[in-house]
């Protein structure tokens, strides 16, 4: 890979002066700071901590340190919390119970029912529901009976009957017309499904773009640098500046108020340069806090920036974002759920009609494991069958549901035009702006080259008296200006590029990023 650097240092300029100019310049007060390194390469990167790292390895950062993605992983890993609450109805249920009962009868119905009666009773059932609107049971009871008594009353025979009286029953449930064999369950389903991706799919794409402004806060912290670095650069050339004109003042080549304007010059250049200060400490102190770092990491003089203008076929771009956008995709599975939703509502205006059928099997006896022998070989079976049958004359609210339904059917179809449109023009301004920001930023280079060249000969020539100082101030203010616009564009078509992912949903594909291995799981 062709790498280029850049180094945006201050200029130095010999001019050859008298030695009382060079005794002055070692007097006066230079910026310590080190100038700000670019390195221009096929691929954009950032050094943190004195280590390089791609984009890629970037992006995997911000993932793992920034605190607002750390907080949206969560809410993409609970996305899916209405449909795991819907699937709860399918669960399969177990009963079970268990009682004790002792009865002391009347004397007028001791001759009947024995003068105690001591019943111990169990059971234990399944229950299922299924997506076919099915539901079915089964399960078993017990009741075991001791009944004590007198067999005649005059003679005071008495008797004790203990008996076991198993039951085992199997049903099955199914809706016929409204939720026929789960219809509208099956509906919901999918409504549920849909909903769970929209807000995966919107909060992964909130999440990219806070990726981006965290790469981009990371780019701003070196503009700032640099616009440190040219405040001291320009504090340094208007001192030597105001020397060369001290220098003519002497020599009767220029006034003495000139001298005045150029202290005024200094006073703001050094204004400036605490100015610039404070704006670096700013942005720096900002992105430590987007990555959740330390205030004592080791913020590298230099930044790695993409200058090669990467290949884009805009009629692909758009087919991808087509497919990927998460605006898009959440407007057309808006629309797919307003028309299930729709299916049920007007579905809904049937009658409920349940048909069920339960078989049984059950034994009295007095050995226990000859009553569940008996019970269970269906010996004595019993065999039932219902069909249930409702149906409102007049239901207001499932007529006013389908309505509804059917107008946010219209509206939703209305959101995926917009969004249609939306994308379309997103995708075709984020191509435009790539192109435009590269050319911007090859004119800017132009530009600080020759602004460059100019002053260099521009100082050059003040000594001999061919220009004015104010002259020479106007082209060092195009030098410094011309060097922050080459910078601020060239950060400008790198964010350019990663907005330009994000307009596809393609910025963790493109940098190869695994989001799903950063949601957490049960």
């Amino acid at each position: 890979m062709y790498i280029k650097k850049i180094f945006i240092v201050p200029l130095v300029f010999f001019i050859f002066i008298s030695s009382a100019g060079w005794s002055q310049e070692s007097d006066e007060t230079k910026v310590s700071s080190k100038p700000i390194e670019i390195e221009l390469a096929d691929e954009a990167a950032i050094v943190i901590g004195g280590f390089r790292i791609t984009l890629s390895d970037a992006i995997q950062k911000a993932i793992e340190n920034n605190q607002d993605i750390l907080t949206g992983k969560y809410d993409v890993a609970m996305s899916d919390t209405y449909y795991e609450q819907f699937q709860a109805k399918y669960s399969t249920y177990f009963n079970a119970g268990a009682g004790v009962k002792t009865t002391k009868y009347p004397e007028l119905m001791q001759s009947q029912y024995g003068e105690r009666n001591k019943s111990v009773e169990i059971s234990s059932s399944l229950a299922k529901s299924f997506s076919t609107g099915t539901k079915i049971a089964g399960g078993v009871t017990n009741t075991y009976s001791d009944t004590k008594g007198y067999l005649n009353t005059s003679n005071y025979s008495r008797f004790d009957i203990a008996t076991n009286t198993p039951v085992l029953f199997v049903s099955i449930e199914q809706e016929l017309l409204k939720n026929a064999f789960g219809y509208n369950d099956r509906k919901q389903e999918k409504i549920l499904k849909n909903s769970t991706l929209m807000q995966k799919d919107q909060i992964i794409y909130g999440l990219s773009l806070v990726v981006v402004g965290v790469i981009v806060d990371y780019w701003n912290v070196i503009i700032n640098k640099t616009q440190l670095d040219n405040a001291g650069l320009m504090l340094q050339e208007t001192r030597k500046v105001r020397r060369i004109v001290a220098d003519n003042v002497r020599l009767g080549l220029a006034e003495q108020f000139e001298l005045n304007y150029w202290n005024s010059l200094i006073a703001s250049s050094e204004a400036s340069v605490s100015r610039a200060e404070q704006n670096y400490r700013d942005a720096l102190r900002k992105f430590l806090q987007v990555v959740n770092m330390s205030d004592e990491i080791t913020m590298q003089e230099r930044a790695i920036l993409q200058n090669k203008l990467p290949e884009i076929n805009s009629e692909e771009a758009l087919k991808k974002a087509y497919i990927k956008r998460a605006d898009y995709l959440n407007a057309v599975r808006s629309l797919e759920n307003a028309k299930l939703q729709l299916d049920i509502d007007s579905n809904g205006a049937l009658p409920s009609l349940t048909g069920s059928l339960t078989v049984s099997s059950m034994d009295v006896n007095k050995n226990t494991g000859e009553s569940y022998s008996n019970a269970s070989s269906m010996k004595y079976p019993s065999y039932e069958a219902q069909v249930k049958l409702t149906y409102p004359l007049s239901d207001s609210n499932q007529k006013v549901n389908e309505r509804n339904s059917r107008w946010k059917v219209e509206q939703a179809k209305f959101q995926v035009d917009k969004y249609s449109r939306i994308v379309k023009d997103d995708v075709t301004s984020k191509v435009e702006k790539v192109n435009t920001n590269y050319k911007l930023y090859q004119k800017a280079r132009e530009a600080r080259i020759q602004a460059e060249i100019y002053y260099s000969k521009m100082l050059t020539n003040l000594r001999r008296g061919r220009f004015t100082a104010a002259v020479v101030r106007n082209s060092l203010d195009a030098l410094i200006n011309s060097r922050e616009a080459e910078l601020q564009l060239l950060v400008m078509f790198n964010a350019s590029i990663l907005e330009f992912e994000v307009a596809k949903n393609e910025l963790f594909e493109t940098y190869k990023i695994d989001v799903d291995k950063y949601i957490p799981k049960d």
